[in-house]
Order: C-alpha cells, then structure tokens, then sequence
C-alpha cells in the first residue's frame, strides 16, 4: 500500500507504507514549520498510535519543541485546544474513519484547522528536502502531560449550547465511539449537554468492533437494539470523533448526508450567514440554505478547504456529506460532540423526534460507488470521461473545482480522485432512485475502460 500525502497531513498501513521513518521526518518538517514553537500532540486508542505518538514526540524534542501532551484526545478535541493553550499548531494521531491497521499523522494550524494546503505545501517541502532544525543537547524540547486540558473545552461547549433545554426532554441517547479517543470524555459530555448516556463500544481498544466509516451498515449493531433500550436518538462515530451518523427512536440506521443537513437547518434558523459545503455534498444543503435565503458556496473536497474558506467567507456553519460539521463560534474543527449536542438540541427545541427531523429534510436519493485504480490513472481518466458520457444527454453545468460534476435540474454526478485512497469515488444524487443509480454506473463504466 502506498504512502498517502496530503497538504494536512500522511496516512498510511501501519508497517507497510507508514513506518518510523518517514513519520519522524514529517514531524521533523513540522517542527521546522513552526520554528521549533509549542506544539500540542494528541492521539486515539489505536495498537499503533502509542508507537507513532513516541516517534513523532522524539522528533519534535529534537526540533527544539515544547510539546503539551493531551494523551488519548479526540482529534477535533485537540482542534480546539491549540488556541487556549497558545501553540503553534498540533499533531493528531489517529486512523480516523480509516479500518484497523490504518493510521495518520494530521496537522493543525495555530488557529485550530487542519494546516491549509499553502502552509502544508511548506510542510511538504521540508520534509522531501530534509531541511530540519536539528538542536543541540542545550536547546532540546521537552514533553509535558496536560491531564486537564479537556476543563476548558467542556466548559466553553455548555456555553455554545443549551443544557438545560436538553436536559427538559429527558432524552436518552445511544452512543458508539468506536473504542476510541472519545470514550473517556462521554461521561463529561452527557453531564454538560443533559442527557442520559447510553454507551457501546465505549471501552478504549485497538480493536475497531464495526465498520470505522460511520454510515448506515456501520449503524446496523446500533440500528437493531436501539429501540429495545427505549434511545431517542443513536450516534455512530469515527474514532476521532471527526465524523458522524445517525440512527432514529424506530431504527432506522440514517445516511451520514443527514447529519450536515440537519445541523445546517438547525444552526440557520439561529444565525443566518453563508453556508460552505464541497462539490459533493448533497443538494439538500442548497436547498437547506435556499429556504433560509442564504448563500452556498462550493469548495473541493476536504476538511481543509472548508475551514479555510468559512474563515474567508465569515460563514456561520460548514460541512460535507461524509459526516462532518463545521460551526466557526466553537472550533475551526469538525467535532463530534459539538454535532451530537446540536441534533439534540433541535430534538429539544422543536419537541420532534429524530425520526420527525430527518424526515422534513428534501429527500433525494444518493449513490455512491468506487473504482479501485492508481492516482495517475484517475486523473488521465476523469480528464478523458466527459467525452464518454454522450448518454447522459444535456447538462445544465459543468464544474471541475475538484474531479468532474454534472448538473442537471433535478441531480447532480460527480467523480473525483480521492487525495487518500488509491480510488476513484462517484456520488450521484437525484430524486429519482432509478436514474441515480444509472448515471452512477454509466460513470462507473466509462472511467473502467479508460484506466
């Protein structure tokens, strides 16, 4: 398996293509990036992430770092962190929604995002040309553990929302953490936010118990008991608490496109401003924002993108079809507990039922596949498919901000190389099942003879 580099950070298997080595060069890089500054390094419960979490802390020490050592922390946990604790940035250890033996080194910027292609694009050219900062015994860094960090961050969460509404509708919620970084702060957050906690999967543990992506079949376990426990509202997350689905009071193991939409829906009707979203994200967001009046504005796939443009655009909430929520007045991170807080409190607020919520959403169909190929090939591919694609008939726009999206009135088609996988992903969405499902597989088809 190849090394995946990105802007914000490297992922790869675990004694494959992500060995000491590189890890401690890329640290190294960072290090520099940041001048030898404080740097905050956290990461999840992964069997590789304490060996990974040395790795880069030696290389940091060596930068001439001060490193403020959050431990086992969620990687939008750390996020919020950077700017309370003063650091130049952070380093979070962790797989994410990625499956067991995967594993990542994430950099975050000194305001909380992930670090923007243009600082990683630095990042990245330090590391190929080995140009570290190398300090003698009398400049090292040094390590020091920050067992209490989480205080502040649970105490600004209860400020941002409403408890006490919450904890009126006496709810109980279902909570799958995945064995990961979140599960030892689930306790706190059921205090602050007012519910009643129902945890699964909520033991620390480098074993992955389900599907890491959250999604409806890694819903399933959750979607077949959730109503025998009498829960009002069930939360699949990644094992950095980054990304989230949802499962209904009646079990109904819902599509992590939901999970956006409805804090978007929920977080307009409070403060109205512009919506950021990707290129790929469902449309029910445009028309979310277009029942608002409010404006979207499209980015390339990517957390990155999103935070960055929120920054320049003073946008009031962001997010992709992957799970993820953005809301600019708490973090700059996409942040699990921020997202399971909200839903409750639209549940709260609006006295309707998960199930009623989701329901008054514009309802589309989604599909979405994947064709296995090199990145090369699928960039040569996508560069070549819309002259393939005659069968589709008239668009009403094309866009390549990032791959190749075709709109048409009532959907949309999009193919993209991803930037971590060696895969090429295609969403298609319509309200017509039926003519999702064929754009999909035309799609499918033609970038399958090209590659």
């Amino acid at each position: 398996m190849t090394l995946r580099l990105a802007s914000f950070g490297m992922r790869g298997f675990v004694g494959e293509s992500l060995s000491l080595r590189p890890v401690m060069d890329f640290a190294s890089a960072f290090g520099a990036f940041v001048d030898g500054g404080r740097v905050l390094l956290a990461r999840d419960t992964r069997d590789s992430s304490p060996m990974l979490h040395d790795a880069v802390a030696s290389a940091l020490i060596g930068s001439g770092c001060e490193i403020l050592d959050l431990g086992i922390c969620p990687t939008p946990m750390l996020q919020f962190s950077v700017k309370p604790l003063e650091a130049s940035g952070g380093i979070s250890i962790s797989g994410g929604h990625n499956g067991m033996g995967w594993n990542s080194i994430t950099l975050i910027d000194r305001d909380g995002a992930l670090l923007e292609p243009a600082g990683g694009e630095t990042v990245l050219d330090i590391f190929h040309a080995g140009d570290f900062l190398r300090r003698g015994t009398d400049a090292l860094g040094e390590l020091k553990p920050q067992p209490y960090f989480h205080e502040h961050y649970f105490a600004r969460l209860g400020e941002v929302i409403d408890g006490s509404r919450i904890a009126a509708a006496k709810l109980n919620v279902v909570i799958d953490p995945l064995g990961g970084a979140g599960c030892p702060y689930l306790k706190q957050f059921a205090a602050v936010a007012g519910f009643n906690c129902i945890a699964v999967n909520d033991q620390p543990s480098g074993y992955l118990p389900r599907e890491a992506e959250p999604r409806p079949r890694s819903a399933l376990q959750m979607a077949s008991f959730i109503r025998h426990v009498k829960g009002h509202a069930g939360f699949v997350l990644s094992s950095d608490m980054a990304r989230l689905s949802m499962v209904t009071e009646t079990g109904e193991p819902v599509s992590e496109e939901f999970t956006f939409a409805l804090i978007a829906d929920y977080v307009l009707s409070r403060t109205p401003g512009t919506v950021v979203t990707n290129v790929c994200t469902s449309r029910m967001i445009d028309d979310i924002a277009r029942c608002h009046g409010l404006p979207v504005v499209k980015t390339p796939v990517g957390q990155a993108y999103i935070a960055s443009r929120l920054e320049d655009e003073a946008g009031v909430v962001g997010g992709e079809g992957s799970g993820s929520v953005i809301v600019p007045q708490f973090s700059r991170g996409a942040d699990g507990f921020l997202m399971m807080a909200l839903v409750l409190e639209a549940m709260a607020t609006s006295e309707k039922s998960l199930s009623g919520l989701i329901h008054a959403l514009p309802r589309y169909h989604i599909v979405k596949r994947g064709i296995a190929c090199e990145s090369r090939s699928g960039y040569r591919a996508l560069e070549q498919v819309p002259d393939h694609l005659e069968e589709l008939g008239d668009t009403l726009s094309v866009d390549n901000t990032d791959g190749l999206r075709l709109d048409w009135e009532n959907g949309w088609l999009h193919a993209r190389a991803s930037h971590t996988e060696q895969i090429v992903r295609v969403i298609s969405e319509d309200r017509d099942r039926e003519v999702a499902v064929q754009r999909a597989e035309l799609m499918v088809r033609s970038i399958g003879a090209l590659i």
